[in-house]
């Protein structure tokens, strides 16, 4: 009888091993697979978003693109100002160019008429130092082509050269940006010599000077008087061009 009860006791001891490890086997195959459930989670749970500034070189790339977008915008201004200094340039050729062709009309005409300018004897005294102010004109040496005019002014005033010499002096003065001494070297020639062959020019440069100084009335009066008394003229183009570009109401 003891046996048997040893017997049953074994029994019962298998009975809980199996069960032991059933109940193991069990609660491991309950938990998910960790690599199997890793795998499924989104890589964006697992990294965070990736970010250009965080990136490498992103931070580095966008300096670049601004830079580039800074230079592009210099390139455009300076593209601007060589067009505006073309512009500038070529309206400067145009106007020498017309001076040039009114003069050779005015000298064609002058030849076919026969008529010669009379020479006294101031002319032939003074033209040596009007040559030489001219001269000086021509070098750019502005400073001592006024003095060389001045000198001639003062010695010779009965020159038939003494229109010129005003006029070439309220050149140099426009030129230096002096427009007071301008105003009034070409004023001598308006007011004393109306009919001499500078006083369209000097009528005009007039009319530009007045402007610069700040008198609009003066100088619009002037230079539409230009443009209907001289109206065949380079001078009047010239006033009328003038007119047009800085008094908006003239058309």
């Amino acid at each position: 009888m003891a046996k048997n009860h040893k017997m049953r006791l074994l029994s019962l001891a298998v009975i809980g091993i199996f069960a032991g490890v059933s109940a193991q086997a069990d609660t491991w195959s309950s938990i998910p697979d960790a690599a199997k459930s890793a795998s499924k989670v989104p890589a964006e749970t697992q990294a965070g978003p990736a970010s250009p500034i965080s990136a490498p070189g992103g931070y580095a790339n966008q300096l670049l693109f601004s830079e580039i977008e800074l230079l592009k915008q210099e390139i455009q201004k300076l593209q601007s100002k060589v067009e505006e200094q073309s512009y500038e340039l070529n309206k400067l050729k145009t106007e020498q160019k017309e001076r040039y062709l009114d003069l050779d009309r005015r000298v064609g005409q002058l030849l076919s008429s026969g008529v010669k300018a009379p020479m006294t004897d101031a002319d032939i005294q003074g033209k040596s130092i009007y040559g030489a102010a001219f001269e000086l004109m021509k070098s750019r040496k502005l400073d001592e082509a006024v003095v060389a005019f001045k000198q001639f002014l003062q010695q010779y005033p009965k020159s038939s050269l003494v229109v010129n010499g005003y006029y070439w002096l309220g050149q140099i003065y426009y030129k230096q940006a002096n427009l007071d001494e301008a105003r009034k070297a070409f004023l001598i020639v308006k007011n004393q010599f109306p009919d001499h062959a500078k006083a369209a020019d000097s009528r005009y440069k007039l009319g530009v000077v007045l402007h610069r100084l700040g008198d609009d009335v003066q100088a619009k009066s002037l230079l539409q008087a230009v443009v209907k008394q001289y109206g065949d003229s380079a001078s009047a183009r010239f006033a009328s061009k003038y007119l047009k570009e800085n008094f908006p109401s003239v058309r």
